[in-house]
């Protein structure tokens, strides 16, 4: 028996509850059908391009030395467990329009690293005599198992391309009418997880200590968040082929027993000495990295069909190898994942003491620091700046305190881009920050305008290395005490915890009398496009989808899940390999379920070391004296 569901409105649709894994299919299949009208678009000439613009695109397709068209997507959730049987797209109302010139091409992408050089040569006028017709299919989809607020779901992407482009012809084919239906099965029983558990902690025993006083705090709160802590010695071995596997089959099994929605993984994964076990994901950015650790393998634990998401489609133990493995990596989360890389249980301590007194000083207050400059020299637009004000775009009532490398900036109230502007930033109260530029693991920095010769901020005699540093003095001096912000890195590498024991991410948390509660950055190198364009896909992107999401959400490991899985729903079905990176290379350092919201009044403590805030104010305003006081200097800083 087939059941027609019709779907007259266009947009996000939802379907009932859970399924199960261990469900059975129903006898009753179920076809949904939407019916899509597209509007005309409209051509801007751009020197040498068309650009074609609609109003209807909810994203714009980007692959190299393609051309720029407007894509649909539609996004269907069903129940988890249900099959999906086909996916049928039939287009109409067909015209054709004579072009000038030819399409607009994708934006070049570019590595975010503070260690390697962008790519200047100009991009040649491009005539696409290769290719007949472009897409060659007029929409494609997929599907994934995740997580839609504390159910898992499986997600299923339409992406349809009303203009498809023939440039041998300069012929635009225009469909104004488009009808999906999707054909699918749902199991014979709703399969729903047990609740018993809200949070699973995986930790070595030698951090049980410092960690029980976390657990405890969970479980006596009012809701109580209901938390187990389980030692990574007890975890059963030889279930997987490896360690890592063994780790994941565990937590898809906690999920299934227990009900788990987040997870928190606790230990450092410095390569060679790894406290948890490190999965490298296998997606290069040549010649910089071949690989880089993923936190989200041991999250994403089921596929769309509810069999189990290896990561390792050729067996040839090379995880989310691009272009091998792809088959086999279902992407979306399905428990909500934090990590703390720590190297010892003093590094727990601080941060378990951090989470649970944060609330009682965590009053916010609306206040955002943003630090930023010029991402890709050669344009009119400073990329990391533009991405901080769209950022405040989607915080409502905030105020931003801009610590930019264009300052003096003609359109916004701006401070010079040094370190002592950004000690101050952190110790004016504030909720958020977000640096917006180019990493590594050890330091953050960006360029001045136009200049890529510079790197900003500049060294000082007690910070003697340009940009913001995890050594040095950089965030020693930073004393914010109990008012602890959320910091969000974009940028290369900045949570890449297995190149050093300190990555700059984590040891923003480990910092006592100040720092951050959480951080948010990748773990391997970014991408992204220059330009306007900077903010519309990967590194960019994800920039501003996680501060939407922290506004929104309130909680730390779903806006984490939320905008990776935002990110894989709002692209085209033929995502390019920085997309996937994008992903796959987003970490969340901090605890996945604390809440950012009110508790009492900021708290901060005065400077117990007032001699170095004064000195390096002395220093930048009377540089000749630094020789002279050199020696004495050392030696008091020796002494601090």
């Amino acid at each position: 028996m087939k059941k027609i569901i019709p779907i007259l409105v266009v947009g996000f649709l939802v379907l009932g509850g859970l399924g199960a894994v261990s469900g059975t299919e129903s006898d009753e299949e179920n076809i949904i059908s939407e019916k899509i009208l597209f509007s005309q678009p409209t051509l801007e000439i751009k020197e040498n391009y068309v650009y074609l613009d609609s109003s209807d695109a909810t994203v714009y397709s980007n692959e190299k030395d393609k051309p720029t068209l407007p894509v649909v997507n539609k996004v269907y959730t069903f129940p988890f467990g249900t099959k999906i049987d086909n996916v049928a797209v039939t287009f109409s109302d067909f015209t054709e329009k004579e072009i000038s010139k030819p399409i607009e091409p994708s934006p070049e992408i570019h590595t975010l690293s503070s260690i390697s050089l962008k790519n200047k040569e100009t991009q040649e006028i491009l005539t696409y005599s290769d290719i007949n017709a472009y897409p060659e299919e007029r929409f494609g989809y997929r599907a994934a198992a995740g997580l839609k607020g504390e159910e898992n779901v499986i997600y299923v992407v339409v992406s349809l391309y009303p203009d498809q482009y023939f440039p041998q012809r300069n012929i635009i084919s225009h469909a104004g009418k488009a009808e999906i239906e999707i054909e699918y099965t749902l199991p014979v029983t709703p399969i729903t997880f047990p609740d018993e558990y809200d949070l699973l902690i995986i930790a070595p025993e030698a951090f049980q200590s410092a960690l029980q006083p976390l657990v405890d705090h969970k479980n006596n709160l009012n809701p109580p968040v209901n938390t187990i802590l389980v030692n990574l010695e007890d975890i059963p071995s030889g279930v997987g082929v490896d360690q890592q596997e063994d780790i994941k089959y565990y937590i898809r099994d906690a999920k299934e027993n227990w009900g788990i929605t987040y997870l928190l993984l606790v230990g450092a994964g410095l390569k060679d000495n790894e406290i948890f076990p490190v999965r490298y994901a296998w997606i290069d950015s040549a010649p910089i990295e071949d690989n880089f650790p993923s936190d989200l393998y041991y999250a994403d634990f089921y596929n769309s069909t509810g069999g189990f998401s290896n990561w390792d489609k050729d067996g040839d133990g090379k995880y989310a190898e691009w272009n091998i493995d792809f088959a086999n990596v279902d992407v979306l989360p399905d428990v909500y994942l934090g990590k703390m890389p720590a190297n010892n249980a003093a590094e727990v301590t601080t941060v378990v003491n951090k989470i649970i007194n944060y609330k009682a000083s965590n009053k916010m207050v609306k206040k955002i620091l943003q630090v930023a400059g010029d991402g890709v020299a050669g344009d009119a637009v400073n990329e990391g700046e533009y991405a901080n004000v769209k950022v405040l775009e989607k915080l409502p009532g905030y105020s931003s305190i801009r610590v930019w490398a264009s300052h003096p900036n003609p359109d916004y109230e701006t401070q010079e881009l040094t370190k002592m502007n950004i000690r101050k930033g952190f110790m004016s109260a504030v909720d958020f920050v977000d640096f917006s530029g180019h990493g590594s693991y050890a330091s953050w920095a960006v360029h001045p305008p136009n200049d890529d010769t510079v790197w900003l901020p500049e060294a000082t005699l007690i910070s003697p290395r340009h940009g913001f540093l995890f050594y040095d003095y950089d965030q020693y001096m930073i004393r914010n005490s109990k008012k602890l912000p959320v910091v969000v890195y974009t940028a290369c590498c900045n949570h890449k915890y297995v190149a050093f024991e300190e990555c700059l991410g984590w040891k923003g948390l480990i910092k006592e009398n100040g720092g951050a509660i959480a951080g948010f950055a990748e773990s391997g190198i970014g991408h992204g496009s220059s330009g306007a364009a900077f903010v519309t896909r990967m590194i960019g992107w994800m920039e501003i989808k996680i501060f939407e999401e922290l506004y929104n959400a309130k909680i730390l490991g779903d806006a984490w899940g939320n905008a990776i899985t935002s990110y894989y729903t709002n692209f085209e079905t033929n995502l390019l390999k920085t997309d996937y990176k994008t992903m796959i290379e987003f970490s969340m350092f901090g605890d996945p379920t604390l809440a950012i919201e009110d508790g009492d009044n900021p708290k901060t403590i005065p400077r117990n070391v007032p001699i170095n805030g004064l000195l390096e104010r002395l220093l930048e305003s009377f540089p000749r004296l630094v020789e002279l006081l050199k020696p004495i200097i050392e030696k008091l800083l020796g002494f601090y």
